[in-house]
Formats: C-alpha cells, structure tokens, sequence
C-alpha cells in the first residue's frame, strides 16, 4: 500500500534503485538551489476520444464562453507554473487554436486512437524541460479542480514524494508527480495505466472537501453537474 504519511526525518531516494552520478532514474540532474528554485510543469490530458460523450468534450464551452481545456490550462499558468504541456488527440487543430492566446506548449499524441491515458502521460512528460522537480498531470475533463489547490499541492511537496488530493477517501486530481518516479511512468508497458508506478510510490494525501478534485466530465450529465459545482 502507498504510504500517504510524511516521515519524521529525510526523505528517502523514491526510485528504488542505486544512484549513477547522482542521478537515481537516469534523468539529467536537478538543481541543487532549492525546490522552489526548480519549479513544477503541468501536464493537461486532452487528448481522449470523447467516446461517451459523443462531441469533444474538452472543447466545450465552460462559464464563461471559453473551452474547458483553456480552462484547466490557464488555472496552472494563473499559479505560476514554469512549464504547461497540452496532450492534444482528436481534433488537434482545434484544441491548440483553443488555445492560442496561452502561453504553453501543445503536443500531439500520435497513438491517442488507442485509448489509453499512459501514451498520454508519456508524451507530455518527455515534453517537458529537464531541470524540474515535478509535474502536476490532471486531465482537461476536470474543471471543477479548484486553482488554490495548485499553490497548497506544492507546498505539501517534497523531493522524493508525490501529492495528490483525497476527497472523502478517494484519490483525485492534479497528481503532482516528483521526478524521481518519471522513470517510472515512461517504463510502463503498453495497457498499463499511469496509477500502476504509483503503486508502490511515497504518496502524501492532502485531504480537501472539495467534490471537483474526482469529478470528470464523460457525459452530458456530469457536464450539467459540473456547470452547477461551487
């Protein structure tokens, strides 16, 4: 079971695995001038087929008149982020001309047809700059996540552990993955899902009591939902 309680010392090595030149997945080395030197990414997932829901979903219009996708994106650029990946599948064009107005990086996912969420991951995660400490992934279906809960997830972070925020005992999102378990998710096999290298990961669980961090939009229903959420 992952362990979702801080130590009461240093954080450990979370890789498992014996350190090259200082650097235990292989990755090129993080600077040494503090975390909040380093920075965080943002990975936003929109690259999904929308099969439920029978349109593109992370193209519809949230509040305000804008996409969900520029939606969620723009709530980690509000925070700060250093580094903002779009995962972009179906209609690719128009998810990035959605998008145009941001600053952020939009990157095709050529196997987005198969489904599954990982090749997803993994391509944002190779788009990403090297020197950050860690990446906050959360899928663009997701606009109730509320953006306070950004600045509180990476307050909560330490080198070594992911966070996550937990509702009512129920893991939600942004994951914001530390970099010492990249290796991890990019070694996945093919129809595994990116919850599998968290598994056995150092998991700190932040509590919150908002319903937004677990619900996604799959259907005109929850989409109504989420337009009523506070």
């Amino acid at each position: 079971m992952p362990n979702s309680t801080p130590p009461p010392g240093p954080l450990p090595d979370a890789s498992g695995r014996g350190s090259v030149d200082g650097q235990p997945d292989g990755l090129p080395p993080v600077s040494t001038g503090g975390l909040r030197g380093v920075g965080y990414g943002a990975i936003v997932l929109a690259a999904g087929l929308s099969s439920r829901m029978g349109e593109n979903k992370v193209l519809l219009p949230w509040r305000d008149g804008k996409p969900l996708v520029a939606q969620v994106a723009a709530k980690y650029l509000q925070a700060g982020i250093d580094a903002v990946v779009v995962v972009t599948g179906r209609d690719a064009a128009r998810v990035q001309k959605a998008l145009a107005a941001l600053d952020l990086r939009c990157i095709h996912n050529p196997d987005y047809a198969n489904g599954e969420i990982l090749s997803s991951v993994k391509v944002g995660l190779k788009a990403l700059p090297a020197e950050l400490a860690a990446v906050f992934i959360q899928p663009a279906d997701m606009p109730c996540v509320p953006a306070a809960l950004i600045p509180r997830l990476a307050a909560a972070h330490e080198p070594g552990w992911n966070v996550a925020p937990r509702f009512e005992g129920k893991r939600g999102h942004p994951v914001l993955l530390d970099r010492a378990y990249w290796r991890a998710m990019l070694d996945l096999p093919a129809g595994s899902m990116p919850r599998d290298a968290l598994r056995d990961s150092q998991m700190r669980a932040l509590d919150v009591e908002d319903e937004g961090v677990i619900l996604d939009i799959d259907t005109r229903a929850t989409y109504e939902r989420a337009l009523a959420c506070p």
